[in-house]
């Protein structure tokens, strides 16, 4: 059953997600200001090998932000320019709510939510989940080393000039051309079927960057021949 959060609640159980994440973490929030204790929580959870994707929409960031944000790599940044709602969650809880991430350590503002837990609120969990999936695949990817060159607000019309670059890659599932991130590698309405059951190892069809028919999985979304080109590039 969802529980509602006042302030105080909202930042506790934020805090409570990146700590108990065990394979992703995901932030939705306009603005994107990173304090030194949020820094601190998903440093430690990048250590720990977790997936952090974060979707801002308003390009106003302080000068330090930027170096924060490029100590957080390896971090999936996106910028969605008519992006309002703020969501957070990992693979098992959410928080749905009005505070901004920027006001994760304040108490100045009164601000409320809703604790979802994947296994008692499933649909609602589902379908706020595919809903991001659809926010992430129509925001613009930012690349880290990009950032100290976004020092003015962006208009939807100029929103991709920063990704030209893009890779795409392909639902593993469906094949529908989509941005590339092994971290997702499903088209929204795929991963919304995925997401029913969460299996991270469930066999799907073809390579998320070549398209080539392959075992692959959301534990494994690239062929062994693309995993061992991109091994070999970190080198």
């Amino acid at each position: 059953m969802a529980t509602f959060l006042t302030t105080a609640g909202v930042s506790h159980e934020l805090e409570n997600i990146i700590k108990g994440a065990k394979t992703h973490i995901w932030l939705v929030s306009p603005y994107l200001q990173v304090s030194k204790t949020l820094f601190e929580r998903l440093k430690a959870a990048i250590n720990r090998g977790i997936k952090v994707t974060i979707i801002y929409g308003k390009n106003e960031l302080k000068e330090e932000q930027y170096e924060l944000l490029r100590m957080l790599n390896p971090i999936d940044l996106h910028f969605f320019v008519n992006l309002h709602a703020k969501c957070y969650f990992n693979e098992h809880s959410m928080i749905i709510t009005s505070m901004n991430m920027y006001e994760y350590s304040e108490r100045t503002n009164r601000e409320m939510g809703i604790l979802i837990n994947r296994s008692t609120d499933k649909d609602i969990y589902n379908a706020a989940a595919k809903e991001t999936l659809e926010i992430w695949d129509a925001a613009d990817k930012v690349e880290l080393s990009t950032l100290a060159k976004l020092k003015q607000p962006v208009s939807a019309k100029k929103a991709t000039t920063f990704t030209a670059n893009s890779v795409k890659g392909l639902c593993i599932r469906c094949e529908k051309n989509i941005p590339y991130s092994p971290d997702c590698p499903y088209c929204p309405s795929c991963y919304g079927i995925w997401a029913q059951y969460g299996n991270e190892d469930y066999l799907e069809a073809v390579c998320h960057q070549c398209g080539k028919e392959a075992d692959t999985s959301m534990n494994r979304p690239l062929c062994y021949n693309c995993f061992s080109r991109q091994s070999y590039s970190y080198r």
